[in-house]
């Protein structure tokens, strides 16, 4: 299996920590609304982290350092 690049590595965890932030805010303006959402506030953000950590396991370590 290839290994992400610095760059990729960087754009897929960038736009993780903007989706979970969009999807964060979207489940407290629905509690706001009296709605429930199938997952709790901060669950998201517990599961982006262990997404995080997978992708900077899974990419190439730079041989310069």
């Amino acid at each position: 299996m290839k290994k992400f690049n610095n760059m990729e590595s960087h754009l897929i965890i960038d736009a993780l920590t903007f989706y979970v932030a969009q999807v964060e805010k979207d489940i407290l303006e629905l509690e706001k609304q009296g709605k429930r959402s199938i997952f709790a506030p901060g669950f998201y953000t517990q599961i982006s982290k262990e997404l995080k950590q997978k992708v900077i396991t899974m990419t190439k370590k730079d041989k310069w350092k």
